[in-house]
């Protein structure tokens, strides 16, 4: 009894570590300033490629004490695909939110399942004060506008 019990938490457990070795975690996306539109801004900190789910972890940037709403939010792929939002954390859907001092928000922001890591795609949002369009470009370093800086790890 106690050999069976043990032989099922051991499968329990590596099928639950199996499930996060499909992840890739990409670092090196970036936000096009220069080509967004709208009353806020997003700054992507990654993007997390999942068997089950695209999430993008990022900040919302917006003018401090200001407030703003979300209404619908999808991910534009450049293939013409268009994957609507699931899930996100930091802010509620249809719920007006206010920025506080520092003008950011920590979001985690869920799609569906992207099975090939995109170059580029765009994060378009709609709300009572318009519409957002937040290119997102997977570059490295030396590629970034001098104006996208990363956080120093110091």
């Amino acid at each position: 009894m106690k050999k069976n019990l043990l032989i099922t938490m051991c499968v329990a457990i590596l099928g639950c570590t199996g499930a996060h070795m499909n992840a890739r975690v990409v670092k090196s996306y970036y936000f096009n300033g220069k080509n967004s539109s709208g009353v806020m801004e997003f700054v992507v900190d990654s993007v997390d490629f999942r068997k089950d789910l695209t999430r993008v972890y990022g900040k919302l940037k917006g003018a401090p004490h200001t407030s703003h709403r979300i209404d619908n939010m999808n991910m534009r792929l450049m293939d013409g695909t268009v994957m609507p939002c699931a899930d996100i954390d930091g802010v509620d859907m249809q719920r007006w939110f206010q920025w506080e001092d520092d003008g950011l928000i920590p979001v985690e922001i869920d799609f569906g399942t992207i099975t090939k890591i995109p170059d580029t795609f765009i994060i378009v949002t709609s709300g009572p004060k318009g519409e957002c369009q937040w290119p997102i470009i997977n570059g490295k370093k030396s590629k970034r506008p001098n104006n996208i800086t990363k956080k120093s790890t110091r």
